[in-house]
This record gives C-alpha cells, sequence and structure tokens, in this order.
C-alpha cells in the first residue's frame, strides 16, 4: 500500500468523522448522556458512581455499572470545563482520536500479516469509512476505546506468537484486562490467546498448561475487581444488566428471535444513526448490501475449495478465533435480551472486512477483480454521502 492511499483513507474517514460529529445534535448520539454522566460522577465523586443511588437519573444512569476504564479517562479530560456541552464535544474529539490510532492499528496488522494490497485496502477501507463505525468513532461511547485496546492486543499477540515467554504473556494479560475493564466484550480475547499458547509447539504441553495458567492467573487478579464490586454492589457480577436493556423487548430465544437478531444486527452493523439506531436509509440499500454479503460468502466457500488459495485463512487462524468468540458473545447476550448491535462486532471489524473483500474478489472475473478495492471504496463513501443527506434533514 502506498503512503498516498492510506493519508487518502486516514484523511477521508477523519474528515467524515468531523462532517457527522457535527451534523448529530449534542446528546443524540448511542446513550451519549449516560456515558458523560459516568464519567462526571467519577469526576466529582473520585470513585464510580452506583446505580442504586442515583434512582432518578434513568435512562442517564444506565451505563453506570459497565466497566469503568473509559470513563475513567474521559473524566481527566473533561476535568477543565463545568459544561456538559464542552464536555461532550471533548470527548468527541477524543473518540476521533481514538480511531485515528485504531486505523494506524489494523494498517500495522495488515502489513504485519502480509495481506495482498487488495485485501489490505479493502480492509482499511472498511476501518476508515464503514458509516456506522464512522458514527460510532466520532460520538461518545466506551467503544471508542475498546476497539483500538482490543486491535492493540492484536497486534502484540501476532507479533508475540513466535515466541511465547512468560514476560509476553503479562503483557498480554495486561492488555486483556484494560480491554475487558473497558467493555465486557473483551472477553473474546481470553480463548484467542489461549489458542495461541495451545498452538505454541515449541514448547511441551506441561510448559504450555503452566504459561496458560499464567496468563489466566494474572488477567483474573487485574479484571475480577470490577467483577467483584459489581457483585458486592448490585448482587450480580455483571451488574443489573436489565437496567440498559429494559427498552428492548425481550423475545423466546426461538427461530424468529434469531431473525431479528440477524435483521438487527446486519442494519446497525452497516449504516444506522440515531439514539437508537433508529434512522435508516431506504430498505432497497440494505437488500443490495444483503445480496452483496451473500455474494462475498459464496466467494468464500469457493476460495476456500481450492486448499493453495486458502493460506492466508489458515495462517491467520487466532484473528479467526477472535471473530468466532465475538460473534458467540454477541449471541449469548442476545439469549436472554433483544438488543442485535452491530456495533458490539466492531472488535472484530478487521477480520470481518477482509473475509467480505475476499468472497467479493474470488467469486469476481478475474478481469474486474483489480477494481474489488476502488468499489468497495466508492460504494462506501456513496453510503456516508447519503447518510449525510439523510441526518441533515432529519436533524436540521
Amino acid at each position: 500500500m502506498t503512503k498516498n492511499t492510506f493519508i487518502f483513507l486516514a484523511g477521508t474517514g477523519l474528515i467524515l468523522r468531523i462532517i457527522f460529529s457535527y451534523l448529530i445534535p449534542d446528546f443524540m448520539g448511542n446513550d451519549e448522556l449516560a456515558h458523560l454522566r459516568y464519567a462526571q460522577h467519577i469526576l466529582a465523586d473520585k470513585r464510580l458512581p452506583n446505580l442504586n443511588n442515583y434512582p432518578t437519573e434513568n435512562p442517564a444512569g444506565n451505563e453506570y455499572f459497565q466497566p469503568p476504564l473509559y470513563y475513567i479517562i474521559s473524566s481527566i479530560f473533561i476535568f477543565l470545563s463545568h459544561s456538559p456541552t464542552l464536555q461532550l464535544q471533548t470527548l468527541r474529539i477524543l473518540s476521533i482520536l481514538l480511531w485515528l490510532v485504531a486505523f494506524y492499528l489494523s494498517y500495522k496488522i495488515v502489513v504485519f500479516l502480509k495481506f495482498p494490497k487488495w485485501i489490505s485496502l479493502s480492509t482499511l477501507a472498511f476501518v476508515a469509512l464503514l458509516p456506522t463505525y464512522i458514527v460510532n468513532s466520532s460520538t461518545v461511547t466506551n467503544d471508542a476505546l475498546v476497539v483500538p485496546l482490543t486491535f492493540t492486543t492484536f497486534l502484540y499477540l501476532l507479533i508475540s506468537s513466535k515466541k511465547i515467554t512468560p514476560k509476553n504473556l503479562a503483557l498480554l494479560a495486561l492488555l486483556t484486562a484494560l480491554t475487558i475493564i473497558t467493555k465486557i466484550s473483551g472477553l473474546i480475547l481470553i480463548p484467542t490467546i489461549l489458542v495461541l499458547i495451545y498452538l505454541y509447539k515449541r514448547a511441551s504441553l506441561p510448559k504450555r498448561i503452566f504459561l496458560a495458567s499464567i496468563y489466566c492467573f494474572l488477567t483474573f487478579v487485574l479484571s475480577f475487581w470490577w467483577f467483584l464490586y459489581n457483585y458486592l454492589t448490585y448482587k450480580s457480577f455483571l451488574g443489573p444488566i436489565e437496567a440498559s436493556t429494559a427498552t428492548f423487548p425481550t423475545i423466546p430465544f426461538n427461530f424468529y428471535k434469531i431473525f431479528l437478531i440477524f435483521r438487527g444486527t446486519f442494519a446497525t452493523f452497516w449504516v444506522s444513526y440515531g439514539e437508537a439506531n433508529q434512522i435508516r436509509l431506504p430498505a432497497f440499500v440494505y437488500f443490495l448490501l444483503l445480496i452483496l454479503t451473500v455474494f462475498s460468502l459464496f466467494g468464500i466457500a469457493k476460495y476456500l475449495k481450492n486448499p493453495q488459495k486458502s493460506q492466508v485463512a489458515k495462517s491467520h487462524l487466532l484473528l479467526l478465533i477472535a471473530l468466532i468468540s465475538n460473534v458467540a458473545l454477541f449471541f449469548i447476550f442476545n439469549i436472554k435480551q433483544h438488543q442485535p448491535l452491530g456495533r458490539y462486532l466492531f472488535l472484530s471489524l478487521i477480520q470481518i472486512s477482509a473475509i467480505f473483500s475476499i468472497g467479493l474478489y474470488f467469486l469476481t472475473p478475474k478481469a474486474v477483480r483489480m477494481y474489488v478495492p476502488a468499489f468497495l471504496i466508492l460504494g462506501l463513501l456513496m453510503l456516508n454521502i447519503w447518510g449525510v443527506i439523510t441526518l441533515s434533514n432529519f436533524y436540521h
């Protein structure tokens, strides 16, 4: 990938995030008031907020039991201002800066994996231009921190995969714990790193068990305090989740619910806006995106039939394990509640975009395959332009 291409994607992604941060009115991002109030309580009280003490703050209080790292960091950035609006705008800027970190890390990952140019370009196009991720990384949310932390862990585990030492595992445990105490979805890193240790054939089985024990113990020590705090405060290790999902209907887990989960997740992964993702593009847009997605899945099937062409999929098992863990945790969460939010899959955005791009590439005629990255970039830009028009008409 050329320097100019990298700058183009980084610059375009940055400009679009600034535009959407301006278009979305204050506190109209997903749970923005709740995220800000959490940081404000930490700043004022110098401790984690107890939801039981603020019964009148709902729905602003529906984040108070969430992992605290993002809010602790946010409280540092807002301490100079007493204006909620200015504090919100400051944290929106922080989200955009954290996206720049995530984008750079994604670039380092695809370079480390030695992806072909077309995969690298297509993957980074998603990280820069995916509409919902643009909104998610230009408003106030703990997702802004959990994505770059996850990418940091991915990069380090790939770098350290050739030689695993207790020192490496200690750092991986620290990164895992920091991710978990930013958002519970950080748990996907645990099975990924355990598989990394299992695949480390340079060590005997007893040594691998010992290394896995070190990693699990350190991760537990560094992150369990938050689970314990929740249990002592709310009598639940995960806190009163029903407080933040009370507005979502509880639907029996059956085929109809699975359909609703797929439908909601698909739409909110690609492009959705508004406080409750209620602002969408016309239905035919999602239908076309569904056709492209199905098309790419057939391409992946074709790709995997030829062992000589499937080296990328084989050589990056660790990231695939992280993706599988992400999807599994997502569905486990939705078994009880119905909250199909595609942003929960952004931790695996690199894997998802690479799979989507590979599928399109290998089911496209050879004569036009070179244009797949350009097609994806233009398509994502069109969706964002449409989103700008939609939000301008809705809010202004």
